[in-house]
């Protein structure tokens, strides 16, 4: 647990300023009837009630007490049990996943081509970052918007939104992708984690393998010629994100060790996780101005720390605008993050840069859920600056694993079929998963077992993946085909059977619009459900505005409904949509 000893602390004082006085003022009482108890039977409390009599008395309350103690104890754990959904976790424990033999596409055998003039890429991962922090006008949850700047700097550039929707869109967060590492494995591998957060809550050693067998975002930039960078504001070994980034694209780590060997701070300074974002950003500009003499292409990853649950660090510059100081270091953050946008974007390096803000995960702090309405959808926040153009005229559904190819197209990048791992570039017309499914299957399955991840994914038996024999269709007949829209939910569900073969066409049946009698001669447009996941897509930005389903297209988009184990927290590693056991503090990644 080195590295995470204040969330530990926290945790256990938050605990007793909430409980203390109830639990103290219990004790007492208890200890109190008790002590009358023992008095009574040596005969040293004197009453004008038979001490018989008393004993029965005080015996009787201790007894009763007790029994309705078991009782409220009972029925808080059946509650507990009912809303943490444990019943359907330890069903899903015995249900196999088919998500990834329909779906899967390995990045090693992806056909990606990268133009001949590459772009940088400036990744910004946002800690516990969600759009819910802007204000319902602007699609967030809260009364006061709490980023400014940010909203305006996702309204401005690519949201993935339609051009008339000004809400901030953003990434759902489906089993095992809501902590930090999960967080950045979902967004650079296209998959979650399934391995439960106690096991990636420590600092790994060196010799340790994360999931070698999986082609990573910053292999495919290392292979195109880029170098790569990932700083941290903490020990970059903990959970396992220093052998990550330097196994999966030989990324030169930049963490509080390095900070302190390149002088950004003294030997001797900690605070918070190592050290707050002022000094991140200072040092990023710091490296970012001898990085980008080099010739070569760079992608640099940087995590932001301050606004970690529990109630963030306030730096110097945080203000006072808020009730609440989490609130307060949101919006500071807020600032932080824009501000160095802006520097980025004086630079002589920024017209050849694309810049990536996304959040890692959604908070954990409870003072979100108790800002917000109980039936608002929390989504993480994402934009993407000085990328190509986003020609889609719809708002995309999507989790945080479309990130992974969204970021390569966001470079120029092309990839056949414009989807790895799990994941579907939001540029394309390709469905994501979650427009395919809806959310709630999606994430029934993602907390599912599966043969598939566990010997491919996480064994590296590539002999198990499927390969496709059927022959390429002829190039011109590619050319020509449409982009389409993904079937409703109804629609899947009716035909489950038939998705379960990936190499199945959908083909609709198309009828002539037919006079609604008895309306006036108005006509009747019957729905056209088609692949959804047409073999020959569109290159990303050349979709020709094609209706989102669900946005007045004929069809309807899933229903998304509130992420289980998002109320408070996250949902627990390795279950998928079961218990929150994330926020645990001894179970706390970032």
């Amino acid at each position: 647990m080195s590295g995470s000893e204040n969330t530990v602390l926290d945790a256990v004082k938050g605990f007793f300023m909430h409980n203390g006085l109830f639990l103290l003022l219990g004790t007492l009482a208890f200890a109190g009837i008790l002590w009358l108890y023992i008095m009574n039977k040596k005969g040293k409390v004197q009453t004008k009630i038979e001490p018989v009599k008393l004993t029965k008395t005080i015996k009787g309350s201790i007894i009763g007490i007790t029994c309705i103690m078991l009782v409220c104890n009972v029925v808080t754990a059946t509650t507990i049990y009912n809303d943490l959904g444990i019943k359907d976790y330890q069903e899903s424990l015995n249900k196999e996943s088919d998500l990834y033999d329909n779906y899967y596409v390995d990045a090693k055998t992806a056909n990606i081509q990268f133009p001949e003039k590459k772009k940088n890429l400036i990744y910004i991962i946002c800690e516990s970052m969600e759009m819910t922090y802007t204000d319902k006008k602007n699609g967030g949850g809260f009364k006061e918007n709490l980023i400014p700047e940010l909203t305006k700097l996702a309204q401005e550039n690519t949201g993935f939104t339609s051009k008339d929707d000004n809400q901030l869109n953003g990434g759902l967060t489906p089993g095992n992708t809501t902590w930090t590492i999960a967080g950045i494995a979902a967004q650079s591998m296209g998959i979650p984690l399934n391995i439960g957060n106690s096991e990636y809550n420590r600092n790994f050693e060196e010799q340790s393998q994360f999931l070698p067998s999986v082609k990573s975002l910053g292999d495919i930039l290392k292979e195109e010629g880029y170098h790569n960078y990932f700083m941290c504001g903490s020990d970059g070994a903990f959970a396992g994100r220093k052998n990550y980034y330097e196994q999966h694209g030989d990324y030169k780590v930049l963490d509080y060790h390095q900070a302190i060997k390149d002088g950004i701070i003294d030997k001797d300074y900690y605070e918070w996780w190592g050290y707050e974002d002022d000094k991140l950003f200072k040092y990023a500009e710091k490296e970012l101005g001898e990085i980008s003499k080099q010739d070569e292409p760079f992608n640099f990853t940087m995590l932001t720390v301050d606004t970690h649950f529990q109630n963030g660090y306030k730096c110097k510059d945080c203000p006072d605008k808020f009730d609440q100081q989490y609130e307060n270091v949101v919006n500071c953050s807020d600032h932080k993050v824009a501000e160095f946008v802006k520097w980025c974007q004086k630079q002589d390096f920024y017209k050849d840069t694309t810049i990536v803000i996304a959040g890692d995960h959604l908070s954990m702090d409870g003072m979100v859920p108790e800002n917000i309405d109980d039936d608002y959808q929390r989504r993480t926040y994402f934009t993407v600056i000085n990328g190509p153009e986003y020609t889609l005229n719809r708002t995309r559904s999507y989790s945080t694993m479309d990130i992974y190819p969204t970021i390569l197209e966001s470079l120029g990048a092309t990839i056949d079929g414009h989807r790895l791992g799990l994941g579907t570039s939001l540029y394309s017309n390709v469905p994501t998963l979650i427009e395919v499914l809806g959310y709630d299957e999606l994430n029934k399955q993602m907390g599912y077992k599966s043969t598939f991840y566990e010997e491919v994914i996480l064994n590296g038996d590539e002999g198990k993946i499927p390969t496709k024999t059927d022959e390429q269709e002829d190039p011109e007949e590619q050319e020509n085909t449409e982009p389409v829209q993904a079937p409703t939910a109804q629609q899947y569900q009716a035909h489950r059977e038939s998705f379960s073969d990936t190499d199945y066409i959908w083909t609709p049946s198309y009828s002539e619009p037919v006079t609604n009698p008895g309306t006036g001669g108005g006509t009747a447009v019957p729905e056209t459900p088609v692949n959804p996941v047409p073999e020959t897509p569109s290159d990303p930005g050349t979709g020709g505005g094609t209706t989102d389903p669900g946005t007045g297209g004929g069809t309807t988009t899933p229903d998304t409904p509130t992420d289980p184990g998002t109320g408070g927290g996250t949902t627990d590693p390795g279950t998928g949509g079961g218990p929150t056991g994330d926020a645990a503090a001894t179970q706390n990644n970032g």
